[in-house]
């Protein structure tokens, strides 16, 4: 037995050695902390990443979604073109209504509708202009920010024909009012002549309806209008005189229904012609837009003063501000070179006006565009075929005789006629007074590109060359 007890021995010996080896060969992966260094690659890799970390931070300064232009639509295309010059290429702009076309006349279009869904800013230059916008803005569902460029200008009346209209009510026959208690000017349209008590002295007018009214008086006499003892300001007090010879000042009141009381003098003489209107209300259904609607109360043609002008493009670059910050500094920039140029745009005109005679600065045109221009700059709108908008019908044989008349009576050697209008009618009213029709001028549109008018720096150089040398002839 003590001959076999050496043999086991060995054989245990050698599994336990196996064993030990196997568990050596099993335990390798034990061995991999010494390949840790390659394990800790990964705080290599952040270190090496860390250096690539301003290309990390790429997307802040190019984001991929982000990066996308803002989509802004103008309603027609001299804002569009105040937009451009503002936005640059940081915008997708869409114009609405395009070079040589008349926004007074224009139906949108499907497109239009798409384009204002997709908008993050609308430019509308306001006032009535664009009487459709509102109406294309609900069906598109639109979420655009609407921005109207012309809130920050004082807007002139759109009350030419309504100034004409209570003109020729000054020749209808008085009625004749003595002011006091009890005394009332109930009607619209209605030509009262009130005697005055004293030189001072008060009438009664009543309102059903809130709205503007406007009182138009023959002489320069103090007025106040009083709601119970509370004196109103007006919206607008006007001097008149040159336009219609009979009325001498006018004052305009937005008004709540009620109860008012017009009260005249001290020191108002004897006795004074009177006639009030509601805005609005001398519009007949040819002079309305094809919605039923009338144009509003101000002329909506503030662009045709550069100084308005400045003040629309001031608008732009705040909205793109707000919308856009990351642009700030070039809409900033774009904007402060153009208002330069506006500024000298204002200068250049002044000093073309500057050589025409004063008596030679009246204007006929086939509509009411130049209000603006010509209280800048000194002119006189003798008389215009169709009014505040193209929109309107050809007028009647009378209106043209009496416009034919005063054309004649002012002594103008010629008219002139806009690139969104058909020529045809100023052609007729020309020959017929005897004048000279002058080349068509850049009104509420650009001229296409490469036309004299593709800009609206250049349409308005252009537009005063061709009034001053049409008017000098």
């Amino acid at each position: 037995m003590n001959q076999h007890i050496p043999v086991r021995l060995p054989a245990l010996l050698i599994i336990t050695v196996l064993s030990l080896l196997l568990a050596a060969c099993g335990g390798a992966p034990a061995a991999r902390p010494t390949e840790a260094p390659a394990a800790a690659q990964p705080t290599v890799a952040p270190a090496a990443q860390a250096t690539e970390a301003p290309a990390a931070a790429q997307p802040t300064a190019a984001p991929a979604p982000d990066a996308q232009p803002l989509k802004v639509v103008a309603t027609f295309s001299i804002l569009g073109d105040f937009v451009q010059q503002v936005a640059g290429d940081r915008v997708a702009l869409t114009t609405l209504v395009g070079p040589g076309s008349d926004a007074h006349t224009y139906e949108p279009i499907p497109r239009d509708s798409a384009a204002l869904a997709q908008a993050d800013l609308l430019f509308e230059n306001g006032l009535e202009f664009e009487t459709w916008i509102d109406q294309l803005y609900e069906a598109s569902q639109s979420r655009a920010q609407r921005v109207v460029v012309s809130e920050r200008i004082t807007p002139l009346p759109a009350n030419d024909h309504a100034l004409e209209h209570a003109c020729e009510h000054f020749d209808d026959p008085p009625t004749a009012v003595t002011a006091g208690p009890g005394a009332a000017i109930p009607d619209d349209h209605t030509h009262y002549q009130i005697a005055l008590p004293g030189g001072a002295a008060a009438v009664e007018l009543k309102l059903d309806e809130e709205g503007e009214v406007t009182f138009y008086l023959g002489a320069d006499v103090p007025l106040a209008l009083l709601a119970g003892d509370s004196p109103l300001a007006p919206e607008q007090t006007r001097t008149i005189g040159e336009v219609c010879a009979a009325i001498a000042m006018a004052y305009t009141y937005d008004l709540a229904p009620g109860d008012y009381s017009v009260r005249f003098g001290p020191g108002a003489g004897e006795q004074v012609a009177l006639v009030w209107e509601r805005a609005g209300e001398h519009m007949h259904g040819e002079e309305q837009d094809a919605h039923g609607h009338s144009h509003g109360e101000y002329d909506p043609h503030v662009w045709q003063d550069p100084n308005n002008a400045r003040l629309m493009v001031e608008a732009i670059r705040d909205a793109l501000v707000a919308a856009d910050p990351a642009n700030t500094a070039t809409y900033e920039a774009n904007a402060a070179g153009y208002l330069a140029e506006l500024q000298e745009l204002d200068a250049y005109i002044e000093q073309e006006v500057a050589q025409l005679p004063e008596e030679r600065r009246k204007l006929v045109t086939n509509h009411d565009t130049f209000g603006y221009f010509a209280y800048r700059y000194g002119f006189t709108i003798v008389g215009t075929a169709l009014g505040a908008t193209t929109e309107q019908a050809d007028p009647s044989a009378g209106e043209i005789a009496r416009l034919v008349e005063d054309i004649r009576a002012s002594g103008v050697p010629a008219i002139f006629v806009e690139n969104v209008s058909n020529p045809a009618l100023m052609e007729t009213i020309a020959r017929e007074a005897g004048v000279a029709l002058a080349p068509p001028l850049f009104t509420d549109a650009l001229g296409q590109p490469g036309s004299a008018g593709e800009t609206y720096l250049s349409m308005m150089r252009y537009n005063v060359r061709t009034i001053v040398e049409a008017l000098a002839a």
